[in-house]
């Protein structure tokens, strides 16, 4: 399994942009998703994505 991390700063809406870019490419290339883990303290998005 391999991993891919996603951060993002201020605006939701960018990081969740960049959040489905990043996902789009994966299954596109193939990859199966096995997880998303989220994680938003204030003014800072990041997100762990899990595929193999």
């Amino acid at each position: 399994m391999k991993t891919q991390l996603i951060n993002g700063y201020w605006t939701a809406t960018s990081f969740t942009d960049r959040l489905n870019a990043a996902l789009a490419e994966l299954e596109t290339k193939g990859h199966q998703i096995i997880e998303v883990q989220y994680t938003y303290p204030i003014f800072f998005y990041s997100a762990l994505i899990l595929y193999k």
